[in-house]
């Protein structure tokens, strides 16, 4: 069962947070877990969270296991809430929060990278914005919004003719499960046009030269949208290995190594998870076929039924990884 050290203080504290700042039950219920994880780090102590200093403070952070920035930034300003309660209604030693003097060093240090597999939407575009070829960039967003296929096949037949700015929608073409359309967002539409677009394309993100001893290379035209480059040796349209060169240069430039094609598809499915259970309030199977049917999944027989396989999709798209990625507790189901 989940413990509270001081429960009492501490559940003042979450009344306050109701009746004074107009915070609802479920964002409630979602700093409970921040007393959760702290309880070990202050029974060992014996000592409330509201008097750590920053080296506590940090062990804090890191029982946590917390596997994005993002989810450990959040989850530090809930402990620095309640620790400027505490010090506001006179509880403290100190009138100084120690949260305070936190860096971004600080908190990156408290990420678990031993578990980290998904990332969220505001991650994907960091990397994003920190690729300099949109060539790389369309392959993530691809993935990200639905796309993949047969080895990668919805990626590589892609053509510019496919893109309906319009109404925005993709007609993807899979080598073995043929054609289908997805609709997409505004970003993943300009970033699709910035590569079809593009001229050049800068060797390792245009750090440094590549082993071929050139820093940049024009692309073999075609109406593609992803294309491959012009060497001595590659002269054709992309295929498959294109993908998997350029996904394991992003993987290794960013010291990402789970940063691969699975798992960005997989922390799209993720992504519309939440954005579904935000309008519908809800999390079911409905939900789930909306995300199977925009990432292409295929069906399995169950009863003499022809459904998806929503159990293998619950064993990623659920609470623990949607409350670490996006800091929104889903509860129980």
């Amino acid at each position: 069962m989940s413990k509270m050290y001081n429960k009492e203080i501490k559940e003042s504290f979450l009344q306050y947070l109701i009746d004074e700042e107009g915070y609802t039950e479920e964002t409630v219920h979602v700093f409970r877990f921040v007393f959760y994880k702290s309880y070990d780090v202050e029974d060992i102590l014996q000592k409330d969270m509201y008097d750590f200093n920053m080296s506590e403070l940090k062990q804090v952070l890191l029982n946590a296991n917390k596997s994005t920035l993002n989810s450990v930034r959040s989850f530090a300003s809930m402990m620095k809430k309640y620790i400027d309660w505490a010090i506001r209604i006179g509880l403290t030693n100190s009138n100084i929060n120690p949260m305070d003097m936190f860096t971004a060093k600080d908190y990156e240090e408290c990420i678990d990278k031993s578990k980290k597999l998904f990332i969220s939407e505001d991650e994907l575009i960091e990397i994003e914005d920190q690729l300099v070829n949109y060539q790389d960039k369309v392959i993530l967003r691809l993935l990200f919004e639905g796309a993949n296929g047969y080895e990668v096949s919805e990626l590589i037949n892609l053509k510019k003719y496919d893109v309906d700015y319009t109404n925005k929608r993709l007609r993807l073409y899979d080598d073995k499960n043929g054609e289908r359309f997805i609709t997409v967002s505004d970003r993943c539409l300009d970033i699709i046009e910035k590569a079809i677009n593009e001229k050049v394309y800068y060797a390792r993100n245009g750090e440094k030269e590549s082993k071929h001893g050139k820093s940049e290379y024009p692309y073999y035209e075609t109406d593609h949208i992803i294309k491959n480059v012009l060497t001595g040796r590659t002269r054709g349209e992309a295929d498959k290995n294109v993908i998997y060169r350029r996904m394991y240069m992003i993987k290794e430039l960013f010291d990402m190594p789970y940063l691969t094609i699975k798992n960005i598809w997989r922390s799209g499915m993720i992504k519309i998870a939440v954005d579904l259970y935000k309008e519908d309030g809800e999390l079911t199977n409905k939900q789930l076929a909306k995300i199977a049917e925009q990432f292409g999944l295929g069906k399995i027989i169950n009863n003499g039924h022809e459904t998806y396989n929503y159990h293998a999709m619950r064993q990623f798209i659920n609470r623990d990884n949607i409350l670490d990625l996006y800091g929104i507790d889903i509860g129980q189901k």
